[in-house]
């Protein structure tokens, strides 16, 4: 998260940020790990939006967010058309377009990946 938000202070001015907070990844009651447990963070899957919503609050706060935080509904709509579970950078161009579409976390996500492309396309 450090690195995304030091990226968001890098591109102000030349390039808008936002997160969006879409379905727990590992909640207890569905798969939980052990990290998440030795890190205190331990949460069950939503069942309504004010839930969600209550999840996102805890993470901007506990991981001191300064980004625009969005949140996708109950339904999951954001997550199910952009595929982002459970977390994908995406870029959209000023034509509102999908122009760079990052790796499947955990594994595939690269926060450099930004750089690479906006260094690449926005002046």
């Amino acid at each position: 998260m450090a690195r995304l938000e030091e990226l968001r202070r890098q591109y102000a001015g030349r390039a808008e940020f936002v997160y969006v907070y879409i379905k727990e990844a590992h909640p207890a009651d569905e798969w939980q790990m052990e990290s998440n447990v030795e890190g205190d963070v331990v949460y069950e899957q939503p069942k309504r939006f004010e839930e969600r919503l209550d999840l996102a609050r805890t993470f901007v706060a506990e991981m001191e967010v300064e980004t625009p935080t969005l949140v996708d509904d109950i339904t999951n709509t954001a997550n199910a058309c952009y595929a982002a579970w459970p977390e994908r950078i995406y870029i959209i161009g000023t034509d509102g377009h999908i122009a760079h579409k990052g790796g499947m976390g955990p594994f595939h996500f690269d926060p450099e990946e930004i750089v690479s492309f906006l260094d690449g396309h926005v002046s």
